[in-house]
């Protein structure tokens, strides 16, 4: 009978096994929640910055990392979502710093020059393909908007080749020019040059060409003065 006694099993002790056990279990439950919980953060996080980088290579240099990154109580990821952000910033100072060299260049190989009031000349070095002619045509005719030139004189001096496209770059140029109001005189034709533009038949008959630059601004300066002595024609 004592051995019976002995062997029943204690009630009170049953209970707060069964306690511990219930209480490790809900441990275990939290601890497996938290750790999904930050692989999710940390998949988020991942591909966030993935996506910031697929825009950047697409070129789309104004994304940035969210702001919940950057607050983000791992310090790892925190840390990575700063670094993509101040890489991208960099990577956007030095695209500018690149379009702001281009657009100097470009002015530089592109001169508009008033020579005289009511004067500009556009002297153009090297080979003249659409994209540049493109370029040409659009400083020269903002300059002659602005300034409200009466002439340009166009001084193809640097241009060793010119072909059919090169002179019909040319043409458009002096026939918009034109359209403003503002007359072309071109100058600095080589020998070369001249040949190549008879040979291939471009007609440069309507369109005043003198040897310099020299040349052209003394006759600006002359058709001013005879513009000048006519006065207003009376109505």
């Amino acid at each position: 009978m004592s051995t019976d006694a002995h062997l029943k099993p204690d009630i009170a002790t049953l209970k707060r096994e069964l306690e511990e056990s219930r209480a490790a279990l809900a441990e275990a439950r939290d601890l497996e929640e938290a750790f999904h919980k930050s692989s999710m953060d940390v998949a988020l996080v991942v591909s966030e910055c993935f996506q910031a980088l697929a825009q950047v290579r697409q070129g789309n240099l104004d994304v940035q990392v969210s702001q919940d990154v950057l607050n983000s109580p791992d310090e790892l990821l925190a840390n990575l979502g700063k670094l993509l952000n101040d890489t991208i910033k960099d990577l956007r100072m030095q695209m500018d710093l690149v379009k702001r060299q281009a657009l100097a260049i470009q002015e530089l190989s592109t001169p508009v020059l008033q020579l005289w009031n009511d004067v500009l000349a556009l002297p153009v070095i090297g080979t003249v393909d659409t994209r540049r002619a493109a370029e040409i045509m659009e400083r020269l005719l903002a300059e002659v908007v602005v300034r409200k030139s009466k002439f340009v004189i166009l001084d193809i001096t640097g241009v060793e080749v010119v072909d059919t496209k090169t002179a019909d770059h040319f043409l458009k140029l002096i026939r918009a020019a034109a359209l403003l109001g503002t007359k072309c005189i071109l100058t600095g034709i080589r020998p070369a040059v001249a040949q190549t533009l008879v040979e291939i038949g471009v007609d440069l008959s309507s369109i005043t060409t003198l040897r310099d630059l020299q040349a052209g601004l003394r006759e600006c300066l002359q058709e001013m003065q005879k513009s000048r002595t006519k006065g207003p024609v009376e109505g």
